[in-house]
């Protein structure tokens, strides 16, 4: 009977996280995109009230630089006369033709209110605005527009990805809440305060696993509205894919995380040109580290080459990466070397930042470990940010390959290394 009673509580709570799940991915399909929608359309009457305020007749330099701010929202603006001569355009030219065109057949839509407009057509979405401004008894004309599309098609594309990553997390949760019930019954002494603890740490460090592509999807989905044509859009949509794709595998390691070791046991190993793929890596955050101003030294030297598992090779350089980034501030420096010393292949990564107290310096190995010591500020004394597990996994992935790894504190940062032995070919 006791049986019964635990699987049916046990099923309810499996059921309620799905459901909460559920809504969730249900209010990001339809929030995300009038949530977005509305903060440009604020932004676009902000312009509005801008332009209101300056003097239409004869544009100053300030006025100018203020309307050139807001390029950066990507608007198109036109500002014509009442004879409909362009004032003022953030197109390289623009005919009184055309701003004839953008007001002439919509001058009922032109109040000194100010009309908004979302146009949704099929290839197509877009916001237009528009604004009619009274000046010494000269009346002048405002156009607003901003295609919103990318952002729709952006959302309309990672929906799926969410779905997935939560429906996995919840499977996750639901067997470290099954694994946590097994360990009670073995260790009495064990109180459910440090069982709850534990399993909130491990999520947390699966959350920080995560965050990685997630910030890569982010810096370039941002780099292709601010850039547009300017840029190699095919390359960058092929990342934002793959990223995708990296993040939806990562969920299915965590799933057998504590299976690790008999992971590795079994991979299959082969000759992994390790310069390659740690300059793979530095171009694929190039975005990211760009977003955040910080410069990125490197010295690589070619033809670096070592036995073993390249997915697992890749993983752990990525996680001393992005550890490097979450420890180093705006403005600051990364420094990745790679070079051939004594039948090693010695890679470094160090950025500038706070150095690591030396009782820590081994325990930030360990899996569940906590420190102060992150680029965000702390807002107590005592309050911890989490590690993950980021460097645990490193020091076991290096160790199966039969390497060394390990941290010091220097003048102005901290340095994380790792060696793993050099070969030239397979028969040496």
């Amino acid at each position: 009977m006791k049986i019964k009673k635990d699987f049916w509580r046990d099923g309810k709570a499996l059921w309620i996280q799905i459901i909460a799940f559920a809504v969730a991915v249900m209010l990001y399909s339809v929030c995300c995109y009038p949530i977005y929608t509305s903060s440009k359309a604020r932004i676009m009457r902000q312009l509005y009230e801008d332009i209101h305020d300056m003097d239409l007749e004869e544009l100053s330099e300030d006025d100018e630089e203020t309307l050139g701010d807001y390029q950066k929202e990507k608007f198109e603006t036109v500002i014509a006369n009442e004879n409909y001569e362009q004032i003022y355009t953030s197109r390289s030219s623009l005919k009184t033709t055309h701003a004839r065109k953008y007001i002439e057949n919509k001058i009922a839509q032109y109040t000194e209110e100010g009309t908004l407009e979302q146009r949704r057509m099929e290839s197509r979405h877009i916001l237009m605005f528009r604004g009619k401004i009274i000046q010494d008894g000269h009346t002048f004309y405002v156009y607003l527009r901003k295609d919103v599309q990318s952002v729709l098609e952006v959302i309309e594309g990672t929906r799926l990805y969410l779905a997935i990553v939560l429906l996995l997390m919840v499977g996750l949760s639901y067997f470290l809440e099954k694994k946590s019930k097994a360990s009670t019954e073995k260790k009495a002494k064990q109180s459910d305060y440090q069982l709850l603890e534990s399993q909130r740490e491990f999520l947390a460090n699966i959350s920080h696993e995560l965050k990685t592509p997630l910030a890569v999807v982010s810096s370039q989905v941002e780099m292709l509205e601010i850039a547009g044509d300017k840029i190699d859009r095919s390359y960058y949509y092929s990342s934002i894919h793959e990223e995708l794709d990296k993040m939806s595998r990562m969920v299915g390691e965590l799933l057998d995380f504590s299976m690790l070791d008999n992971q590795m046991s079994s991979m299959e190993m082969s000759r992994v040109n390790v310069s390659e793929m740690i300059e793979y890596l530095l171009l694929r955050y190039d975005a990211m580290f760009r977003k955040n101003e910080i410069k990125v030294e490197q010295e690589i030297e070619k033809n670096c080459f070592a036995y073993g598992n390249r997915m697992y090779l890749e993983r752990a350089v990525n996680n001393y990466l992005m550890n490097a980034f979450q420890h180093t501030e705006q403005g600051k420096r990364i420094r990745i070397t790679l070079k051939k010393e004594k039948k090693q292949i010695r890679m470094e990564v160090y950025n500038d930042g706070e150095r690591i107290k030396e009782e820590q310096m081994e325990h930030i190995w360990d899996s569940f470990y906590t420190t102060s010591q992150k680029k965000k500020p702390v807002t107590s004394e005592n309050e911890v940010r989490n590690i993950g597990l980021g460097l645990f996994v490193v020091r076991k992935i290096v160790n199966k390959h039969k390497g060394s790894c390990g941290v010091q504190n220097m003048e102005n940062g901290v340095l994380f290394w790792l060696q793993l032995p050099e070969i030239r070919d397979l028969g040496k």
